[in-house]
């Protein structure tokens, strides 16, 4: 999947992992379905340049700013009309040598700003631990 969104970038991705949370069904107001993937990268230089090839450069469509996330870090959202509309809030954060990409997708009432940047914290907060040497302990409860 690396390869189809960001070409090039990720001949330098040692490991990736991703992780799904999913609540509510998907046709209801309380649908809401975190992704979480990392990707690991032989250099800073190399999660760097995966940094940029990956989309989340629009602004978010309620004007707001996300929250500055490790060494580098964006945040977009967008809604998919349709009968059951999706909403989506997307973050991308790079911490030195990882790059990480969260979605919080979902119907409209569930996909909030406090929820998709608390996912984004989440999964940073997990990282840094990691390029610290310790054992990653940050959680969230989900609201």
């Amino acid at each position: 999947m690396c390869e189809v969104v960001a070409g090039v970038a990720c001949k330098s991705v040692i490991a990736t992992g991703s992780v799904n949370f999913t609540r509510g069904a998907r046709k209801t107001d309380k649908w809401l379905r975190f992704s979480f993937t990392v990707y690991s990268c032989r250099t800073e230089g190399a999660a760097q340049r995966l940094y940029k090839a990956l989309t989340a450069d629009d602004p978010r469509s309620d004007g707001a700013e996300g929250p500055q996330l490790g060494d580098e870090s964006a945040v977009s959202s967008d809604l998919l009309a349709g009968k059951y509309p999706v909403a989506y809030i997307h973050d991308k954060v790079r911490v030195g040598s990882t790059v990480l990409w969260t979605y919080a997708m979902g119907s409209e009432k569930a996909v909030t700003s406090e929820r998709a940047e608390m996912a984004a914290k989440l999964q940073t907060q997990r990282v840094q631990q990691v390029h610290e040497g310790l054992e990653p302990t940050a959680s969230a409860d989900v609201p």
